[in-house]
């Protein structure tokens, strides 16, 4: 069963929403039609219908499909952002024809290159500073359209050094080559550096362990990334307990 609670939840306005207040939104998906048959041996703990919608309601809310850069960030460990950007990037590389990049910018816990058994290739920023390519940085995981790339603790230090006329030029060499980018934050107890790439991006999801982390937390968080001047895309939740069937629940 899935622990992966609804798709995606609006936190542009005020307030937290609650748990009836899921979005629904019919617009058409950047997704191609077109399915890859590349079926990693990765275990994966959410649903390929759960995620596809999470990509959908994500398109949604982005004035242009491609080459978008999306923050997943949560406020603590623990509450399986990790899991689900990496399953996240696999499915949607699986049902698109075009590449996506999974950035890990965790540096002080990588769990991404383990994941995928792969060694550690020089960071993405050695080469975004320089306006290098990036063959050197990434790797691709086995024959599918995605790529898996990591951010040096360094990178963060010098953000509020770098004088890029516009804080998104940062990732234009990675724009270039891939039609959907994802970064892989540290949660914001464990560092600080998560808030300073909000600007920089296109769109910010913030993951939240259903029924664990306290909306208090939760909406401090909220603020600090709207006072970095981020753009929140909504909340999806993990770890959700289904007390009942999950049919019979879809019902209620």
């Amino acid at each position: 069963m899935s622990n992966l609670y609804e798709t995606l939840q609006s936190v542009q306005g005020g307030r937290l929403p609650s748990g009836n207040e899921l979005i629904d939104d019919h617009r058409p998906s950047s997704l191609s039609s077109q399915t890859c048959h590349n079926h990693l041996p990765i275990p994966r703990f959410h649903e390929n219908s759960e995620l596809l919608a999470l990509a959908q309601n994500i398109a949604a809310r982005l004035p242009n499909p491609d080459q978008n850069v999306i923050q997943f960030i949560s406020s603590q460990a623990g509450e399986g952002t990790s899991t689900l950007i990496r399953e996240f990037a696999l499915t949607v590389a699986q049902h698109s024809s075009k590449p996506v990049l999974l950035v890990e910018a965790d540096s002080q816990q990588p769990s991404q290159a383990h994941a995928f058994s792969l060694q550690a290739k020089p960071p993405l920023d050695y080469a975004l500073k320089e306006g290098n390519p990036l063959n050197g940085v990434i790797s691709q995981i086995e024959q599918s359209n995605m790529f898996l790339a990591t951010l040096s603790p360094y990178f963060f230090r010098s953000l509020p050094e770098r004088s890029f006329s516009h804080s998104t030029d940062m990732w234009k060499a990675a724009r270039s080559q891939f039609s959907l980018i994802l970064i892989d934050s540290a949660p914001v107890n464990v560092s600080a550096d998560s808030l300073a790439l909000c600007k920089s991006v296109n769109g910010v999801i913030l993951v939240v362990a259903a029924q664990q982390t306290r909306s208090a937390i939760v909406q401090n968080v909220k603020n600090q990334i709207l006072a970095r001047e981020g753009h929140i895309l909504g909340i999806v939740y993990t770890k959700k307990k289904f007390h009942i069937p999950k049919s019979i629940y879809n019902f209620l």
